[in-house]
């Protein structure tokens, strides 16, 4: 469950008052519910401070890493570095505070290296980790930290190039219908070939950032890090897929539930743009019948996260959804 920024800090308010602010804070979320703001309004909550966002922070001597290198990762030193920050100076009344910038971009090492800081804070330490991708991270760190998924506010939302292409697909469905077993399977192919346009993005951004590191770093490392930097590069590209796919699920998913609400009257819509096309398909199908394409929707976006074979996973619920 996302939520709104001022929910969010009512929590953390709630907790503060009762003592049992965490040590450590995964906040994620798009880029539209901006992180950083509310790592600022964060840390002034619990520190009492008016701070006007993380520069004026770091002005006071608040450790912030960033992804500085050349292959805009976080690298090993930078993380230890803001250990040993942390460990020799305090910020306003005496807490100690720690922000990492885009910890998804944290080299494998890095994490490991952090996880140190993770598990034996010095006291009145405050660590927070901002992303749009946890799933890049360990599952030793996601699992030692309080995760708070923050949605974009409304209105703030912007579609990427993908996200905009399923929409106009899905536009389309009003306009030329379905209903049958050949509109369904060509939903589907159009689906696909959009991940396997994602697949191909993802693949040539993450080889170019390898192919740059190796130009980097070709005079001071091994053949072991090679090995191991491939590996992490195909694991990046697995995560990274999953979780724009993911999100193009979630589109599809909101679309379909604003066919439903149209059926039931409701005032508020996920994709309130697109009102003309689900209003369209929500006079053409059967409250039953969207109830049950939602259900079939709902099932692939679970069984995406099994080891189903992506392909068969696509044909059952296309073919049950829009035939």
């Amino acid at each position: 469950m996302s939520f709104k920024t001022a929910a969010a800090l009512q929590l953390i308010e709630r907790a503060r008052t009762r003592g049992r602010v965490g040590h450590a804070y995964m906040i994620t979320g798009p880029k539209e519910a901006d992180l950083e703001g509310f790592a600022v309004k964060f840390l002034n909550l619990v520190s009492g401070q008016n701070h006007a966002d993380l520069e004026a922070w770091k002005e006071q001597g608040i450790p912030i890493v960033r992804p500085e290198s050349k292959s805009r990762r976080i690298l090993t030193d930078s993380v230890r570095e803001l250990e040993r920050q942390i460990h020799m100076s305090a910020g306003p009344g005496g807490n100690k505070f720690g922000i990492i910038v885009d910890a998804d971009r944290m080299q494998v090492q890095a994490q490991n290296a952090f996880l140190k800081t993770l598990e034996e804070p010095p006291a009145r330490t405050l660590l927070l980790l901002l992303t749009a991708q946890p799933q890049q991270l360990l599952d030793t760190i996601r699992s030692r930290v309080i995760q708070v998924p923050l949605m974009a506010e409304e209105g703030a939302r912007q579609f990427s190039a993908s996200e905009i292409e399923l929409l106009d697909l899905l536009s389309n469905i009003s306009q030329r219908g379905s209903g049958s077993l050949a509109a369904a399977m060509t939903i589907r192919r159009e689906f696909e070939t959009l991940l396997d346009e994602v697949k191909d993005r993802i693949t040539k951004d993450q080889e170019d950032e390898f192919q740059r590191e190796k130009e980097f770093y070709k005079n001071t490392t091994d053949g072991q890090w090679l090995k191991s930097r491939e590996i992490e590069m195909e694991a990046n590209i697995a995560a990274q897929y999953a979780l724009e796919r993911e999100t193009l699920m979630e589109l599809l998913l909101a679309w379909m539930g604003d066919v439903m609400r149209h059926q039931v009257g409701a005032e508020r819509f996920d994709l309130p743009d697109y009102g003309a096309a689900t209003h369209a398909l929500a006079q053409r199908w059967e409250p039953s019948a969207v109830s049950r394409r939602l259900k079939e929707l709902r099932k692939l976006q679970t069984n995406l996260h099994t080891n189903v074979s992506e392909g068969l996973a696509l044909d059952v619920a296309f073919m049950s959804a829009f035939a």
